[in-house]
C-alpha cells in the first residue's frame, strides 16, 4: 500500500483560505513525525485485512483504527463508485474524538472482491451484517453512511426494526432516482434486469459535482479504484431503494443526523428533507449547507461539518440509549408491486376478446401482451 508524504496529504485536502481554513486534524498531533505521515492513523493501532463474507469466495477489504482511549466506535459506509480510502479526513476526526473506526470497501468496489458494481441489496445487507460481527458489542456504535451507502444502511434498519444503535449519520443520502431518467427508462430497466443483469453501463458521472476543491477532483480522476460503471442489477437496486425507503420512512426510529448540501446535483437535498419530516425518531437533527456539493467531507464545508458531527455524537453518547443487536437479520427490501386488481381486469379483458385474438399471428399476440404490460406499469402507481 502506498504512503503519502505530508506535502501530498496537504495537497489532497480542500483549499485553504482565510474564510475556510482547513488544517488537517493531524497537525494537532505530535510535530516530530516521519515523512510517511498518515494523520492520526499513525498514532493509533491499525488493522488491515480481508474478511470472509457469507458468500463463498467473496472477501471484503476491512480496516480498523483503534485510538489509545475508546469512547465509542463508528462504521463508515461509502457510496457508489468509490471506496473507503476516500474518507481519510473523516477517519482522523473520529479518531481525535476517541472513536474506534471500522471501514470497509463494499462488495464490487475498491479492494473488495466480487463483480464490479453488481451486488444485490441482499448481498450488501449481508456484508453490513458481516461488519457488525466485527464490532465490540459493549461500546456505543454509530454508523456514518454517504450517498448510496445511506440507502443501504437505512433500508437495513427499516427491514430490522428491532436493531438499535447509538446513532446514524447520513451524508448526501440518495433516496430517489433522479427524475431526469423518467418512467419509461425505469420500466425498461426492470425488463433488462431479468435478461442481462451483468451488463455494465457508464453513468457518465461528472466528477465536478463531487466537490468545489479542484485538488480533490484531480485525485478522484486519477484514482484507479474510482469507477463510473454500474451494472443493470445495481441500477435496479437504486430503483428499489427509491420505491422502499421513503414510503416506509415513518417506521424509522433510530437517532439520526442528516447532512446535505443544497448544491448537490447527484442526490437532492429535498429528498433528505422529505425523509426527515416523515421519520419518527425522537432524536433527529438535520443540517443543510447552502453551498454544499456532494462530498462535503472533502470540501470547504468540512470544518463546520466536523463540528456538527462531533457535537451531535457527544450528545448521543451522553444519552441513555439501549443498543440492540440481532442474532439473525432480514435482508433485501420488500417493494410494493403495482395493483393486482388492475392486472386481473386486463386478464379478464384478454379472455373476453380471445376469439378476436385467435386470428392474429403469435408474434403479434406477444407484442400486444408486452404493450399492455407496459401500459399497466405506466399508469399504475408503484
Amino acid at each position: 500500500m502506498s504512503f503519502q508524504t505530508t506535502e501530498e496529504r496537504l495537497m489532497d485536502s480542500p483549499k485553504r483560505t482565510e474564510s475556510t481554513d482547513i488544517h488537517s486534524d493531524s497537525q494537532k498531533v505530535k510535530k516530530e513525525l516521519n515523512s510517511f505521515f498518515l494523520g492520526v492513523h499513525q498514532s493509533s493501532k491499525v488493522t488491515r485485512k480481508y474478511i470472509d463474507t457469507k458468500t463463498h469466495g467473496i472477501q471484503l477489504y476491512y480496516q480498523e483504527f483503534t485510538p489509545q482511549f475508546i469512547d465509542a466506535q463508528v462504521i463508515i459506509v461509502h457510496g457508489f463508485g468509490e471506496h473507503s480510502g476516500n474518507y481519510n479526513q473523516l477517519t482522523d476526526c473520529f479518531l481525535l474524538n476517541n472513536f474506534k473506526v471500522h471501514l470497509y470497501d463494499q462488495r464490487g468496489f475498491g479492494f473488495s472482491g466480487g463483480i464490479r458494481s453488481k451486488a444485490t441489496i441482499e448481498e450488501m445487507h449481508m456484508d453490513l451484517e458481516t461488519i457488525l460481527d466485527q464490532v465490540d458489542k459493549s461500546i456505543p456504535l454509530f454508523i456514518f453512511c454517504h450517498a448510496l451507502g445511506a440507502a443501504i444502511v437505512i433500508s437495513f434498519c427499516l427491514m430490522n426494526p428491532q436493531f438499535e444503535i447509538q446513532g446514524l449519520i447520513c451524508s448526501s443520502a440518495q433516496f430517489r432516482v433522479p427524475p431526469r431518467y423518467g418512467r419509461i427508462k425505469m420500466i425498461t430497466l426492470q425488463m433488462m434486469a431479468k435478461v442481462c443483469p451483468d451488463l455494465q453501463l457508464n453513468t457518465y458521472h461528472n466528477l465536478s459535482y463531487a466537490s468545489k476543491n479542484n485538488h480533490h477532483i484531480r485525485k478522484l480522476a486519477i484514482d484507479p479504484l474510482i469507477s463510473p460503471f454500474m451494472s443493470i442489477q445495481f441500477a435496479l437496486n437504486v430503483l428499489q431503494f427509491s420505491q422502499y425507503i421513503l414510503p416506509n420512512a415513518s417506521q424509522f426510529k433510530i437517532p439520526i443526523l442528516i447532512l446535505h448540501g443544497k448544491q448537490d446535483k447527484i442526490s437532492s437535498h429535498l429528498d433528505s428533507v422529505d425523509f426527515y419530516m416523515q421519520i419518527q425518531s425522537q432524536e433527529k437533527t438535520m443540517k443543510i449547507f447552502e453551498q454544499g456539493f456532494h462530498e462535503m467531507h472533502n470540501d470547504s464545508e468540512w470544518p463546520k461539518m466536523k463540528t456538527v458531527i462531533s457535537q451531535w455524537c457527544q450528545k448521543m453518547i451522553n444519552k441513555d440509549i439501549k443498543m440492540n443487536y440481532l442474532r439473525e437479520y432480514n435482508r433485501g427490501v420488500i417493494v410494493q408491486q403495482y395493483r393486482s386488481k388492475i392486472r386481473l381486469l386486463i386478464s379478464i379483458l384478454l379472455i373476453v376478446i380471445r376469439r378476436k385474438l385467435s386470428c392474429l399471428k403469435t408474434s403479434t399476440k406477444i407484442s400486444l401482451i408486452i404493450f399492455m404490460e407496459l401500459l399497466l406499469r405506466l399508469f399504475t402507481p408503484q
